[in-house]
């Protein structure tokens, strides 16, 4: 007899916390946040006619991409290329990198601004953003 209440009792607790759990899930479910992109250092300084690399976390495989968020400042900055480079692994689904090469043309400080999107979805925010100040001398 007191087997079989500690069975029952063990059930109604796992009951509870399997409903508590599925509520909690459906509460948060909605609630994606933004994460900023952790770089340790926001500017870049570079000089007049050189170029530099902006290097963010990425994976393919997931649909999302870096795009700009905004348009640079064509008067300071000019894009010369972007592109992904996997990480040189054999695990499907791993990651890689999205390398953005920018040209200071003039002194100056602009900003550029990414955002982490899949493309075909229009209405969704960014999974993650990112944004760099140029100082330009």
């Amino acid at each position: 007899m007191k087997t079989t209440l500690n069975i029952i009792l063990i059930l109604i607790i796992m009951a509870g916390l399997a409903i508590a759990e599925s509520y909690v899930d459906s509460q948060v479910a909605f609630k994606v946040p933004i994460r900023k992109e952790q770089q340790n250092d926001t500017t870049v300084k570079t000089t007049v006619g050189k170029e530099f690399l902006i290097t963010l976390d990425a994976n393919a495989t997931t649909g999302y991409e870096w795009q700009l968020a905004t348009p640079i400042d064509d008067n300071l900055i000019k894009l010369v290329s972007s592109e992904y480079v996997p990480d040189k692994t054999d695990l499907v689904g791993s990651g890689g990198k999205s390398i953005w090469t920018f040209k200071a043309i003039r002194i100056g400080k602009a900003q550029i601004f990414f955002k982490y999107i899949r493309s075909w979805e229009k209405e969704a925010r960014p999974a993650k953003e990112a944004g760099y100040l140029i100082d330009i001398n």
